[in-house]
């Protein structure tokens, strides 16, 4: 084989790593999703649902309450998706939607009491059931997981 053979060789062989690991990017999500609604389902919460409450929770703090259209930003995702999302977990006590004082057409979100007291009696389950998943993954790995996830994700938010 000619030197210039194997650096073909070579090329195919990294292209099909990338599409590899593009295709398990969305299996892992796929299958994240499913481990996770199979370990919210006795509580009667979905992944979307938790989802959208975190994102409540950690990307808008209690500073002021988020609009339905930023939540659905950050989920990137769309509004009608985020209002039923929010409508079921309204039903369920979770979070109030409120008309905004100055603009009556924006819907802000507050979580409520009830979602603190059952995330927090829920806090020992979570962390175990999440340290379960990279429980055979080393300090290092985790680490580098968390920086490529991470530059994965900016790279696609900067690109839709």
């Amino acid at each position: 084989m000619s030197e210039r053979e194997e650096e073909i060789d070579v090329e195919i062989e990294a292209k099909e790593k990338l599409f590899g690991l593009f295709g398990n990017i969305f299996l892992m999500s796929r299958k994240l999703e499913y481990v996770v609604d199979k370990e919210l389902a006795g509580d009667n919460l979905t992944t979307k649902q938790f989802l959208t409450i975190a994102v409540i929770e950690k990307m808008f703090g209690n500073d002021y309450p988020p609009s339905v259209n930023q939540v659905a930003e950050k989920l990137s995702t769309s509004h009608q998706n985020v209002k039923q999302i929010v409508d079921q977990l309204e039903k369920k006590g979770f979070l109030i939607s409120e008309r905004d004082e100055k603009d009556k057409r924006i819907l802000r979100l507050k979580l409520t009491e009830k979602n603190r007291i059952f995330w927090e009696s829920r806090a020992k389950r979570s962390e175990e059931f999440v340290m379960s998943l990279f429980s055979s993954f080393s300090e290092r790995e985790i680490e580098e997981f968390y920086f490529l996830t991470r530059k994965l994700l900016s790279v696609l938010s900067n690109s839709g």
